[in-house]
């Protein structure tokens, strides 16, 4: 029987390989890890201001934030769990190029979000994570969304993860910028990141959250820099929660297709995910 991870697999860079190592990391050994790098990696995309009033244009993000938090969510881990080319993984990957072909998005812009979803993530898991990621982790990562990005189009990805790296960090350094949008964004959005951290720092997660924002991207946002103590406390933490989960057996999957939601608490079908309808915004 051929394993889940492997299903649907066919274009050459991305390997049922990569996939099952990918699938492994972000359902399993690095799960937690895995969901507060993804929202990290959204608020990162607040700090561009053109992506930033795109965001609150559509009023997914302002108006309906459960809604648009949980069907991101559920989109990305569907893809994971199955692979882009699964049958499920393909109706997500046609559903999410329908709903982004009505916003005026550069190229420039899909490849820098494309990139919050690889170097985000990883550099969480580097510094907070129970180990760091192994080079054939890193390769896994990078295999399965750069095969995300073909997929939907992103045109240009630099070939190798260096290379990308050195592109995403000069985009940053051009295009950071504080806009009214953003924070209204992050008003909207910061409360749904206690949802993500272990049950027992959630009571320190709206501290985290701004705690682990670089400078650059706090400014960009608006979040006043918390005080070192506190920086210092929630690192700490973190650490210590890392350090715990080297001794412990591995969790279960927690992602199963279909599941409850708050938002769906019967669960879902992937038909229901996803703005209806998808509403063109301005061109800015």
């Amino acid at each position: 029987m051929t394993p889940p991870a492997a299903r649907g697999t066919s274009h050459p860079d991305l390997s049922a390989g990569h996939l099952a190592v990918y699938r492994h990391l972000a359902l399993r050994e690095f799960g937690a890890d895995l969901r507060i790098g993804l929202n990290l990696a959204f608020y990162r995309t607040f700090a561009v201001p053109a992506i930033a009033r795109l965001l609150v244009d559509t009023g997914e993000m302002t108006e309906r934030t459960r809604k648009r938090a949980d069907d991101t969510g559920l989109m990305m881990y569907e893809l994971i769990a199955h692979g882009p080319h699964h049958p499920r993984g393909r109706q997500v990957i046609a559903s999410l190029n329908r709903i982004h072909r009505v916003y005026d998005i550069t190229p420039d812009e899909y490849r820098y979000v494309l990139g919050t979803f690889v170097f985000i993530p990883t550099r969480w898991i580097d510094r907070y994570g129970p180990r760091r990621l192994r080079p054939h982790e890193r390769e896994a990562t990078w295999h399965f969304w750069r095969e995300v990005g073909r997929l939907m189009n992103v045109r240009d990805v630099p070939d190798t993860w260096a290379g990308f790296e050195q592109w995403f960090n000069a985009f940053e350094q051009a295009n950071f910028g504080h806009d009214e949008a953003a924070t209204r964004l992050i008003d909207a959005t910061r409360d749904l990141l206690a949802t993500r951290f272990p049950k027992a720092l959630r009571r320190w997660a709206g501290a985290a959250s701004d705690a682990l924002l670089d400078e650059d991207v706090r400014r960009a946002l608006g979040v006043p820099a918390p005080a070192r103590t506190i920086r210092i406390a929630v690192r700490g933490l973190l650490r210590v929660n890392a350090l715990t989960r080297r001794f412990q057996a591995l969790p279960p999957e927690f992602f199963t297709p279909g599941q409850p939601t708050r938002h769906y608490p019967a669960g879902y079908v992937l038909d229901e995910l996803g703005p209806d309808p998808v509403r063109p915004v301005p061109r800015r």
